[in-house]
């Protein structure tokens, strides 16, 4: 009860309210199936943990670390990384640099993490391990098409501080919910879309269909060459449906709602993604130029816009202390 009214004190005041008024005012809401069907088939605990490491942690005492941080440094902190990760490739972006950045992160008030797998591959528990460490965090863990084996399934019961991200076009997609469905485990769906997809405009007969998946969300991912115009396209259509309820499921704009976000908390719109290569995909026009073992503070001192305020004179703040 502490923690939820101090979310609801927080900045997400307004948008969690708007949300509640009109579930409760729109009898047709779909939004009321939404939430009898997560209550019967995911573990309640699950539900628990998300909305303290998300609600709380990311967004209440994560967002007001990230604001007094901000003052310090003078440029943007954003709430969420994302991370393209590809288990396959020995020289790139490993779990070890990973959980250095989320070392780092947690200390400037970040709690919530996308790790984006880019290629099937047989997984070690190492991942599991990254998981474990750190339990007040969130974990979106966007998986390729791959099935997911009877061990993953187990890991994913017991650590219910990471959501299981599917690809909706994926050909394991359907298996993987079933397994996870049986466990009781949460879990999302995401879609790509690309600059082609504007060739059909976007209906409500397209996005009811990913009901048949029996997600509480639904994320709609733009492709790296998508262009400007068609995800502004996107991301309005999103809010829109989501504004008024119109599915049975949340559906989210990947970029686009963690950008809303991240100007919930800072004023301003901010985004970081860190490559497999160690660069950075956003934002996109960032020269610089990093390897293994730069630290979070350069990505983001050299990459995130100005904070409102004035700066707190402290040079050597980027550097930011990494784990032991």
């Amino acid at each position: 009860m502490m923690h939820s009214h101090r979310f609801l004190s927080s900045r997400f005041q307004a948008p969690v309210f708007s949300i509640i008024r009109h579930l409760l005012t729109n009898e047709d809401s779909q939004y009321h199936f939404m939430i009898q069907r997560l209550l019967k088939q995911t573990s309640h605990s699950a539900i628990k943990n998300l909305g303290i490491n998300l609600g709380y942690n990311s967004w209440t005492y994560g967002a007001q670390t990230i604001r007094s941080t901000m003052q310090k440094t003078g440029y943007c902190i954003p709430w969420n990384i994302i991370f393209r990760w590809n288990p396959a490739d020995s020289d790139g972006l490993n779990l070890k640099s990973i959980h250095q950045f989320i070392c780092e992160g947690n200390r400037i008030g970040i709690f919530s993490f996308c790790i984006r797998q880019e290629t099937a591959h047989p997984i070690s528990g190492e991942i599991f391990n990254l998981f474990a460490s750190h339990p007040d965090n969130t974990f979106f863990w966007f998986l390729p098409d791959q099935l997911l084996a009877p061990i993953y399934i187990n890991m994913l019961q017991r650590y219910e501080n990471v959501v299981a991200v599917l690809d909706s076009d994926s050909s394991c997609c359907l298996r993987n919910i079933s397994l996870l469905k049986n466990r009781k485990i949460l879990y999302g769906i995401y879609h790509t879309y690309t600059s082609a997809d504007s060739n059909h405009p976007i209906t409500d007969e397209w996005i009811d269909y990913f009901s048949t998946y029996d997600s509480a969300f639904v994320i709609l991912m733009a492709d790296d060459s998508c262009s400007q115009e068609y995800q502004a396209q996107i991301a309005d259509y999103v809010y829109n449906a989501r504004y008024f309820q119109k599915f049975p499921f949340i559906l989210l704009d990947f970029y686009s709602d963690i950008i809303r976000i991240n100007h919930l908390i800072s004023g301003k719109n901010s985004l970081l993604e860190i490559n497999s290569d160690y660069s950075m995909i956003h934002p996109k026009n960032s020269d610089a130029i990093f390897c293994p073992g730069t630290s979070l503070g350069l990505y983001l001192a050299s990459s995130m816009p100005a904070a409102k305020n004035p700066p707190y004179e402290n040079p050597d703040f980027c550097m930011i202390k990494p784990c032991s």
